[in-house]
């Protein structure tokens, strides 16, 4: 992460942005989600944001009726490219987790909501470049925790990963890159979005991951609810 990043996730507080229901589909604060935007209306979302502040809210829907979960993250467009086909390519970074108090009163195809931050200040924290060693910041058995949770789920999931290469990520990072990409279900991938603390986050991962690879799975490698 940068300096500029935490920067802008401090000073950047929009009272209203576009928001992308994607069920599914969480981002955390510094971490990066690549997307591929195809519908006409969230095409229309991404120009607009090109043109202005380039600010997008995911957020995912809590249910079939046009509802929102009340939190979300506020992502930054730092990615873009467009197919010959006439998608949108575009990766999102996360500032920083918002609420939602109301949908806007807007004419845009898209839906937007006003936001607020309050509760949120300590997620521009994870853009800091400035970062202890993890020998001082977290014990051997965190660290263990995790990878034998991770290594139980990619194998119930017949995943090869490259477990080196894991390594040298910081262990919030790889916390947080983790809950964003394993395959739970929208309830459990927003109880991760909630975590009050990283180390909630941690627990609740590692919790879930043994729960997953434990539950039976359909035709489809998906956990039988």
């Amino acid at each position: 992460m940068s300096a500029h990043m935490k920067a802008l996730a401090k000073r950047t507080r929009p009272g209203v942005v576009p928001v992308f229901p994607l069920n599914g589909t969480v981002l955390l604060p510094g971490c990066d989600l690549p997307l591929n935007i195809f519908e006409p209306r969230y095409m229309n979302m991404v120009d607009d944001a090109l043109k202005g502040d380039r600010l997008i809210g995911m957020v995912q829907p809590s249910g079939n009726d046009g509802r929102l979960n009340s939190t979300g993250s506020l992502g930054r467009l730092v990615q873009f490219a467009e197919t010959s086909d006439g998608r949108y390519m575009i990766v999102l970074r996360g500032l920083k987790r918002f609420k939602i108090k109301k949908l806007a009163d807007v004419k845009t195809p898209y839906k937007q909501a006003e936001i607020s931050f309050d509760g949120f200040e300590d997620d521009i924290n994870v853009h800091d470049d400035k970062q202890e060693p993890e020998a001082f910041t977290a014990s051997k058995g965190e660290r263990s925790a995790l990878t034998m949770a991770m290594k139980n789920f990619a194998k119930s999931l017949g995943v090869q990963v490259d477990w080196d290469g894991l390594k040298d990520v910081p262990l919030n990072r790889l916390v947080d890159q983790a809950a964003m990409i394993s395959p739970f279900g929208p309830e459990d991938k927003q109880s991760l979005l909630e975590a009050e603390s990283p180390d909630a986050r941690r627990r609740l991962l590692i919790g879930l991951m043994h729960l997953y690879s434990n539950t039976p799975k359909d035709g489809n490698d998906r956990p039988v609810q």
